[in-house]
């Protein structure tokens, strides 16, 4: 039985990896993957996942991936990467921008807040899904959960 569910989380896990941006992701979905994914980072896998959810623009600005991968290196962006948990809410949203608010609780038990900045993409590969433009931290105090 064990065996089974293992391999149950393993294909899990596969598929969640492998997502691609496309239309049917709400904000809510693109940062759910884009925070579950740093939060199993294996071999930098979750940051690159989260990377194909960048904007164009964003990636403009933080890419290539071996930059992106860089910046979950600074004392900002370090608590996303396998953090212990997260709650996210969905703060404002149109038809064309959304910010999505995240607490996070990082390794060590303390709470980091985050806000996505999103956009729906007008052109290019990925018209009409939403893609992650920003990502900022809340420099308050870290709390402990």
């Amino acid at each position: 039985m064990s065996k089974i569910f293992t391999c149950m989380l393993f294909l899990v896990s596969l598929q969640c990896v492998a997502l691609e941006p496309t239309p049917e992701l709400t904000p809510i979905d693109v940062v759910s993957f884009q925070l579950k994914s740093l939060q199993s980072n294996t071999h930098n896998e979750g940051i690159a996942a989260t990377f194909r959810f960048a904007s164009p623009a964003n990636k403009q600005m933080t890419g290539p991936l071996a930059r992106f991968t860089q910046l979950f290196k600074i004392p900002e962006y370090s608590p996303l990467i396998n953090h212990q948990g997260a709650s996210i809410e969905l703060s404002n949203a149109d038809a064309s921008t959304a910010e999505v608010i995240a607490e996070i609780v990082d390794e060590n038990g303390s709470i980091h807040q985050y806000r996505f900045r999103l956009s729906r993409q007008r052109e290019g590969e990925f018209i009409n899904c939403w893609m992650t433009d920003a990502v900022i931290w809340d420099p308050r105090p870290g709390r402990s959960a």
